[in-house]
């Protein structure tokens, strides 16, 4: 990057990207789309023209000024090459399981940016890594949760409340699963259709 600098950027700014990469955007364009709260993001004037004004000093993303009605600028904002590029390294790292509620918002947002940028062999070789990740995750709770229950047995302190925590943590973890089998199946089906793959890439 410009100036030397190779800071991470943060899951906002891969998110401002991604929505850039959608099509060119505005500030107010990308603080709208988050307007509802449904989100569950922080995307404030002051959050989001921040982030912005670094991108763009970085050549990470471009900004051009535009008249509307001739009176009144606005800037617009595409990926670079350098945005592009880093983009799309985002969109192949595979999520972390934990926190599970944080890292899933992350993967869907991801799924969401993935059409039309990654080809269809790479989603499903996300898919299927993160559908590994799920499993080891999945056996190693299911393992931390049978040693805490029978330890807790031994000295004589159940809690039902915990058990069902610990069974939350799991159900969580087997919807996830779940849908990203339903997801793969379908994206391989659409290669299928379109062409893209045949019968005997084994998908």
């Amino acid at each position: 990057m410009p100036g030397g600098s190779t800071r991470d950027l943060t899951p906002l700014e891969y998110i401002v990207l991604g929505l850039i990469s959608l099509k060119p955007q505005t500030g107010y364009s990308i603080i709208s789309f988050f307007s509802d709260d449904a989100y569950g993001w922080s995307a404030s004037p002051g959050t989001i023209y921040p982030i912005l004004k670094r991108l763009e000093n970085q050549d990470i993303i471009l900004g051009e000024l535009e008249m509307e009605h001739e009176t009144r600028p606005r800037k617009m904002y595409t990926l670079s090459k350098l945005g592009s590029d880093i983009l799309d390294d985002w969109l192949r790292e595979v999520p972390k399981t934990f926190p599970i509620y944080e890292q899933r918002e992350l993967a869907m947002w991801k799924f969401q940016f993935m059409e039309g940028r990654l080809n269809k062999r790479d989603i499903l070789q996300w898919l299927d890594n993160y559908l590994d990740a799920i499993r080891i995750s999945d056996f190693g709770r299911r393992q931390f949760q049978d040693r805490t229950l029978a330890q807790m047995n031994e000295v004589g302190q159940q809690s039902v409340h915990r058990q069902l925590i610990m069974e939350w943590t799991l159900m969580e973890l087997n919807l996830l699963r779940t849908w990203l089998e339903m997801a793969r199946a379908r994206i391989a089906a659409l290669a299928m259709q379109t062409g893209e793959f045949k019968a005997a890439d084994g998908l």
